[in-house]
């Protein structure tokens, strides 16, 4: 997967960019201490989906804006936001602020930022609802807890799937993928 540095809001965030020039955009917003390549596998299955990838490594410094720049650099108009842990709060933000960019949103294990995630901190509690279609994928009872406490704050179809699997086997790197894929196809 190709890598490189763009700089947005005077900082550098490592950004890889593959898959067909013409599929749909799926824009990966990934976990703390994952570097992109931690989601190549999932990349791969999406490829096959002919859906292109921006995988946008952590950084504490990104921003909702700061995303929506990198997607203006790259020249894509809307995309299928996927968020991991705490990529995933960052995700919920802009699905719940940019409905003009994202058609969808898929997030692992967070919850919408008006809800108490797994230490009991509420996030945001002025976020509004997230407007569009919306899939929690969780890996514990507690995480699963938060996922459902956030449907309230979801007006779109709202999916809770437990991930199966240890979180970087093949079997969840496969339903990860499908259900990215779902989220392309039913917005």
């Amino acid at each position: 997967m190709p890598s490189t540095m763009v700089t947005v809001d005077g900082f550098p965030v490592p950004v890889d960019v593959s898959g067909p020039d013409k599929g749909s955009v799926v824009v990966l917003l990934g976990a703390a201490q994952q570097a992109a390549s931690a989601y190549e596998a999932v990349c791969q299955r999406l490829h096959t989906a002919s859906l292109r990838t921006i995988v946008i490594g952590p950084d504490p410094r990104l921003t909702a804006k700061s995303v929506v720049g990198i997607m203006d650099m790259l020249d894509v108009q809307w995309g299928l936001v996927v968020g991991d842990r705490v990529g995933g709060e960052l995700a919920w933000e802009l699905a719940a602020t940019r409905l003009d960019r994202f058609i969808g949103l898929v997030v692992i294990d967070r919850g919408h930022p008006r809800v108490a995630d797994l230490s009991g901190v509420i996030r945001d509690e002025h976020c509004p609802p997230v407007e569009m279609n919306t899939t929690a994928l969780v890996t514990s009872p507690a995480a699963r807890a938060v996922a459902q406490a956030s449907q309230r704050y979801v007006y779109g179809d709202f999916r809770l799937v437990e991930l199966l699997g240890r979180r970087n086997a093949q079997e969840s790197t496969a339903q990860l993928a499908a259900e990215i894929v779902l989220r392309t196809s039913t917005w």
